[in-house]
């Protein structure tokens, strides 16, 4: 069992470095390509602190554990909305842009209800996301990706592009280096997190879904919450906030996707109150946004969060 901690441990930071490796080559490119901030938070970065779920999807699916890919999906949301984004503000107070106020954040919900849906209507058997589906949410990840980037174009400030042409450029050697290592650290990483978890869930009788939405959810949202906090440092909110919500929308969309094109997702109907749980959680926040002139989440709101998601994590283990 100790041999198991420590093994999902060294997956875990195999993850995380990899992780990085990958967001620091991606946002290299993208800054070759004079990309802003915000964009680079909504896909670039996004994507790449999703990486350690994509490959824990893709292993998971491979073997079977329907349950270790929904509930780490739902449980990296809610982890992103309460534990990330409290942290990154609790560093420095986030203000919320009006693009993920009136664009993303509905969004996100909107891949909430259809995740509902989905995951309740079969067309041949009940409760169960087939590959149909699955190709329909990848359909759905492309096409934000696309509207995301067709968006900026459109919104870009001159104050933005005049960053942008001043940002430090990487070199192509760097950028494929880091590539590499990034690939290498998720993949065996990956391996090492989902074996291990398997293994003490069987061995303590605790069921995957509560593995997947706790230790795992927390152990791959740890690329999100060092991007954030170190966005957040270095005053650059819109990658953090950008991060956040790309990631919350790709986790949905895209890992669900992904998984059940690769094997038939069974859903179970525990997910349904975890769903609206996230919606709730997400109104909540932009509730209390709104509700702030300056559109802010301060260090008292973020303090708020935190322990709303310790709360969570009790529960449901309790």
């Amino acid at each position: 069992m100790i041999n198991n901690f420590l093994l999902i441990m060294i997956g875990m930071i195999l993850l995380v470095k990899g992780a990085d490796f990958l967001v620091k080559g991606s946002a290299g490119i993208a800054r070759r390509f004079k990309l802003s901030e915000m964009i680079i938070g909504l896909t670039i970065v996004s994507i790449g602190t999703s990486l350690p779920e994509v490959f824990i999807t893709i292993k998971s699916a491979i073997q079977g554990h329907s349950d270790l890919i929904i509930g780490n999906a739902i449980g990296s949301c809610i982890c992103n909305l309460l534990l990330v984004l409290g942290l990154a503000s609790l560093f420095r107070p986030i203000k919320l842009n009006k693009r993920i106020i009136k664009v993303h954040i509905p969004l996100g919900i909107c891949s909430m209800m259809l995740l509902l849906i989905l995951g309740n209507i079969h067309l041949g058997e009940m409760n169960v996301i087939g590959r149909i589906e699955g190709v329909f949410l990848l359909l759905c990840t492309l096409v934000y990706i696309l509207y995301t980037i067709l968006e900026e174009k459109r919104e870009i400030t001159v104050e933005e592009r005049n960053k942008i042409e001043k940002s430090e450029k990487m070199s192509v050697i760097t950028i494929v280096l880091c590539m590499i290592l990034g690939v290498l650290g998720l993949k065996y990483g990956s391996d090492l997190v989902v074996d291990n978890c398997v293994d003490i869930a069987e061995s303590l009788k605790i069921s995957q879904i509560v593995i997947s939405m706790t230790i795992i959810a927390i152990g791959t949202a740890l690329p999100e919450i060092v991007t954030s906090i170190i966005a957040s440092i270095k005053d650059e909110g819109d990658i953090a906030l950008g991060n956040i919500a790309g990631s919350n929308i790709l986790n949905l969309c895209m890992l669900i996707g992904l998984g059940s094109v690769i094997n038939p997702l069974k859903f179970s109907i525990e997910y349904n109150i975890n769903i609206v749980l996230l919606m709730i959680i997400t109104l909540v926040i932009l509730m209390i946004v709104k509700f702030d002139k300056d559109n802010m989440i301060t260090r008292r709101k973020g303090i708020l969060l935190v322990l709303i998601f310790l709360i969570y994590i009790m529960k449901l283990f309790v």
